[in-house]
């Protein structure tokens, strides 16, 4: 049995919460049913219609059930100090950071693809510069949680950030840009890695060695010079940049138009150039291919891992298990 005391007691905590204001407090048990408190009943369309105070009979094991559930839910959360952190999150910083060296040299490096054009040309730079750019806040973020670690490890600081919801989301918009910016220019990139093996498998097959080169006469030799060229100069910054290591070998436009061909020498020098610059954008190919499948994959592993790397891949992973129904 309840005394009123308490019965009122129970009443005046249930008026501490201001959305139970308009509710009708009332009490049954003890053989009678009572109204304890007709609250504030001015509104006629109010959805609070009214809160029993029922009595029932004890039972020890209920009461235990109730217990334990009380104290999950009156339970603060654990409190994670920084240093608990150190390991994923210097993980994470350099995963970030190397990701963005990578992007800068390939959007330094000013490497264009082989097959866009025009419109397409635009979107793949505006894709580039907005995948640094991402990076390189996904760095900084990176490298400032890692110096509060250091600085406090044992405060919760970024427990206490990655529970802020404005943080936590501008941090997943941000990598989810950056992802984006990859997944857009993976395309083009595997393209181009393409088209650039493929001229390198003809240039090995057309075998120009020193001593093919040496048995050809001249006009021979600058035919077979200006095809390589030319399929190695398909788009303008590569005819560019092989113009510009033909001067540098002192190999002049002149050399191209002379009637009787070219010397075994300058051929040699111009082979060596034309596979130099295949080689070079090989290369380019293959960095802007890993960096674009590395940044996706980064995002998708889990924070624990990881740690400011993992972003909105690993949520997205995470929101589709929590929506599965269970199957056990």
């Amino acid at each position: 049995m309840s005394s009123d005391p308490d019965i009122l007691s129970i009443a005046a905590a249930l008026r501490r919460f201001p959305e139970l204001d308009e509710c009708i407090i009332g009490f049954e048990g003890d053989g009678q049913s009572r109204v304890l408190d007709y609250g504030k009943t001015s509104k006629p369309n109010s959805r609070c219609v009214g809160i029993i105070i029922e009595e029932v009979e004890a039972d020890p094991e209920s009461d235990r059930e109730l217990v334990k559930m009380a104290a999950l839910k009156s339970a603060p959360p654990a409190v994670l100090a920084n240093r608990s952190r150190v390991v994923p999150e210097l993980v994470g910083a350099g995963v970030s950071c190397a990701l963005t060296t990578f992007s800068a040299i390939g959007v330094l490096a000013g490497v264009a693809g082989e097959i866009p054009t025009g419109g397409a040309s635009t979107f793949l730079i505006v894709s580039a510069w907005t995948g640094l750019t991402m990076g390189g806040i996904q760095c900084l973020n990176g490298l400032v949680r890692v110096g509060t670690i250091f600085a406090s490890p044992d405060d919760n600081t970024l427990q206490r950030w990655d529970s802020n919801l404005s943080y936590s989301m501008s941090i997943l918009l941000v990598d989810a840009l950056g992802v984006a910016s990859g997944l857009a220019s993976l395309p083009f990139a595997a393209r181009n890695l393409w088209a650039a093996l493929c001229r390198q498998r003809v240039f090995v097959a057309k075998g120009l060695t020193m001593d093919s080169l040496r048995v050809m006469n001249r006009a021979e030799r600058m035919r077979a010079i200006s095809e390589v060229f030319e399929d190695a100069a398909k788009t303008s910054e590569g005819r560019e940049a092989l113009v510009r290591a033909a001067r540098e070998a002192q190999i002049g436009p002149q050399t191209f138009q002379r009637a009787a061909g070219i010397s075994v020498r300058h051929a040699q020098s111009l082979r060596r150039i034309i596979s130099d610059e295949t080689v070079r954008r090989i290369t380019a190919s293959v960095r802007d291919v890993l960096t674009s499948v590395a940044v996706t994959g980064a995002s998708a592993t889990p924070a624990s891992m990881t740690g400011s790397a993992s972003g909105s891949i690993n949520y997205l992973i995470n929101l589709i298990d929590a929506g599965a129904p269970n199957r056990n």
